[in-house]
């Protein structure tokens, strides 16, 4: 079961993500994350992360992020952070960076709705 929530305002965002699941081994695994973003309007806006996660009977990690996005151009992002997390009784420390491009996708032929469709169809 996975529980995605995402609420947008003129104080930032806030994106909510839950987890359950039964692992391959049959551990149950829990995983809650938070992302808090400042303004989107804002050219570098500030970001927090937090999440827990616990794969019974294997570990449990916490982790912590704080760290900026700049908005470079509408279609560009720049985002650094620093992270700290605690798995089991190991600490870790990480410097993160990334670019994200974002691009439109031009409306074409649908070439598989028809198919797609056809067999949902089937399903009544």
């Amino acid at each position: 079961m996975n529980t995605i929530a995402s609420q947008r305002g003129d104080w930032g965002t806030v994106h909510l993500n839950a987890q359950i699941a039964l692992t391959r081994e049959q551990h149950a695994d829990y995983f809650l994350d938070t992302i808090i973003e400042g303004p989107y309007d804002w050219v570098v806006r500030p970001v927090s992360e937090a999440f827990y996660e616990q794969n019974v009977g294997l570990f449990r990690t916490r982790s912590v992020l704080i760290g900026a996005i700049w908005q470079v151009q509408d279609n560009i992002a720049v985002d650094f952070g620093l992270r700290g997390a605690r798995t089991n009784a190991q600490t870790a420390g990480e410097i993160r960076a990334g670019v994200t491009f974002a691009f439109g996708v031009t409306k074409g032929p649908d070439i598989l709705s028809g198919p797609f469709v056809s067999t949902l169809r089937g399903f009544h």
